[in-house]
Parts: C-alpha cells; structure tokens; sequence
C-alpha cells in the first residue's frame, strides 16, 4: 500500500509523512477517549459518594479499576451492576424508591455487552455504533440519579453521626437523642408531688 502511494505521489517521503499523520491521528483518538472516559468514571465515582457508607455495594475508588488492561472486560459488568445496586439502596433508604426501577442495570450491562459484541471482526462496527448510543445514555441517566440525590438534600452530613454509633460493618446510624435518666424523672415527679411516694400520706 506504502509502495502504491509511493509511485503516485512520486517520491520516498510522502508515504513516510502520510504514516507518521496516521499514527498521530490513531494516538490522538485514544487518549481523547480515554479522557472521555475518564469523566465517565468521575460521574460514576460522584454518584457512588452521594451513596451513604452502608448503602454502598462498592466503593467509589473502585471504578477507577475499569482502566487497568484486560482487567477492565470484566470488572465494567460489575462496576454497571454494584452502582445500580448501591442507588438503589439509597433511593430506599431515603424513602424515594420507586418499583420496578433498576437504575441502570439493565442498561449498563447492555452497554457492555454490546462493546464486547463490538470486538468481533467485521460486524463489530456495527455493535460499536450501538454501544455508543447506549453508552451516552447510560451516563445521562446515572448522572440524573445523581442530580435527584443532591437535590433530594445531598450527601449524608457528618455532624448528624456519631462515631460510637458504628457497628461491626461500619455503618452510620443518625445520632439517638439522649434518654432522661430515670432517676432524675423520679425526682420531677417527687418535686410535683411534694415529696417520696413513702413520704405522702
């Protein structure tokens, strides 16, 4: 192809120029994508921190896996699983779920069927251009679930939580209001009835 392009252009340099260009644009595509990507990981990563810790079926740091090599072909199925799942937990915990809403789930691990669908040679372009579609709803959506829990009050506040009140598992339960003492009822009682029950007549 090099030696064809070669002898119409005419000369030995063009062909080597016109390889550098294309190597260029090929590098230039994937770190574009792979900063696409890594705002996706950020929103997917924001959602989970608007999760409480007890809600969480993953932690946000964890999406950030789905860059290692080879590693990400699997670790992106459960990634689009455990964030749906830790959005769900929230949304109930907060009183706001809704029946038969998934949260994505479906739809990311569609997304992701549809991008291994993608690697097959020949009509795997065809998938790729599917995979994108759902790709870019998929981020809309979960950022809109995002967007509700903020609205919905934000993310859980630390004062509102004590650290004794912390079990085996690390979760945060809201802060108990502190109980009279039952000494101290008695003696408002004894002071409104003049006295110790025994005392009285």
């Amino acid at each position: 192809m090099l030696a064809i392009l070669a002898q119409a252009d005419g000369g030995d340099d063009e062909p080597a120029a016109f390889f550098v260009i294309f190597m260029m644009g090929i590098c230039g595509f994937y770190l574009a994508l792979l900063l696409v990507m890594i705002f996706f990981l950020l929103s997917l990563s924001k959602s989970l921190a608007e999760c409480r810790p007890h809600n969480r079926t993953m932690e946000p740091g964890m999406v950030w896996l789905n860059l290692i090599p080879i590693f990400f072909i699997v670790w992106m199925f459960i990634t689009a699983i455990r964030v749906s799942e830790s959005l769900k937990n929230e949304f109930a915990d907060r009183g706001r779920h809704y029946r038969g809403e998934d949260y994505g789930q479906t739809l990311g691990v569609t997304t992701c069927g549809l991008y291994m669908a993608g690697l097959i040679p020949y009509c795997g372009i065809l998938f790729m251009l599917a995979w994108l579609v759902c790709w870019i709803i998929y981020w809309v959506k979960i950022a809109g679930y995002r967007k509700e829990l903020i609205a919905d009050g934000g993310r859980y506040d630390d004062d509102y939580y004590e650290d004794d009140d912390y079990d085996n598992r690390d979760e945060r339960r809201p802060r108990r209001p502190r109980r009279r003492r039952r000494d101290d009822d008695d003696d408002d009682r004894d002071d409104d009835r003049g006295g110790k029950p025994w005392d009285r007549d």
